[in-house]
């Protein structure tokens, strides 16, 4: 079993499973979220969100946009445990 994802303030959790999830904003389109996006390579900052609670790590290597503290990419992350995110739709 994945990790969990908590999205906004729905606190529905679903898995994030690596073998069918790319990256977490892969995942959270599959669910049914809608997310801001454009380059979905790390290079714009258009799906950047706010990581409440857990980790994630960047398969890829750190992306190219500037991220303040407790801020993720979501088109270049997958999570490293249960995560709660604040999306910015």
């Amino acid at each position: 079993m994945g990790h969990r994802i908590y999205v906004d303030d729905q606190l529905k959790p679903f898995n994030f499973e690596d073998a069918d999830d790319y990256n977490l904003l892969d995942c959270l389109e599959k669910q049914g979220v809608q997310m801001n996006s454009h380059c979905r390579a790390g290079f714009c900052g258009a799906c950047r969100s706010n990581l409440i609670k857990g980790e994630v790590a960047y398969p890829g290597g750190t992306p190219l946009v500037y991220l303040r503290e407790g801020e993720i990419l979501p088109c270049s992350c997958v999570p490293t445990s249960d995560i709660e995110i604040q999306t910015n739709h």
